[in-house]
């Protein structure tokens, strides 16, 4: 079934120049802006909250990112463009394991980083993510399910980081409580 979907949406490539462009555009680029909106929240000078939740967000993205290569070298999946004939290749990469799709996992740990602390700009970053992981399979890079292993992955790693980051403020209210009284 990986396949199937795989084959119907790679078969799109080809046939629509801007919508080509579109794509490979996503897949080459998009993974930078994801990485400059995070820099820029990081660095927010003005905002202390804004800076830890920039921080919150690296944490998941490093996370994230170590998860997925862990995955990679444990279940190691050949790339559609290696495993099979006939595939659109739009960009050359590398025929290194397509499990799971890193910049899939890296755009959504960042958005669902972001969406934790800001709905509005996480949710259009959610949007943002899904293209880039739409793309990967449209350029030939990866199956449908090394995208959704990155979602998994990003959004796990995202729980996690939030887990941790929810009982370490609860800690440090404790703490207040106590040495207030």
């Amino acid at each position: 079934m990986d396949f199937t979907i795989f084959q119907w949406i790679n078969g799109l490539a080809g046939e629509n120049r801007f919508l080509d462009g579109f794509m490979m555009f996503m897949t080459d680029y998009g993974p930078y802006g994801f990485a400059l909106i995070l820099f820029l929240v990081v660095l927010n000078w003005r905002s202390k909250s804004l800076r830890i939740s920039g921080l919150c967000t690296g944490a998941t993205l490093a996370l994230a990112l170590a998860l997925s290569y862990g995955i990679g070298q444990l279940w190691p999946r050949e790339r559609p463009f290696v495993a099979h004939d006939h595939v659109n290749l739009l960009l050359p990469h590398a025929a290194d394991s397509s499990f799971p799709s890193d910049h899939t996992t890296g755009a959504f740990a960042i958005a669902f980083g972001v969406w934790y602390h800001n709905r509005l700009l996480g949710g259009m970053m959610l949007v943002l993510a899904l293209l880039i992981g739409v793309s990967r399979p449209y350029v030939g890079h990866h199956y449908p399910g090394d995208v959704l292993a990155g979602i998994i992955v990003a959004f796990l790693a995202a729980k996690a980081v939030q887990l941790f980051r929810n009982k370490r403020k609860q800690k440090v209210r404790a703490e207040d409580t106590v040495s207030a009284s």
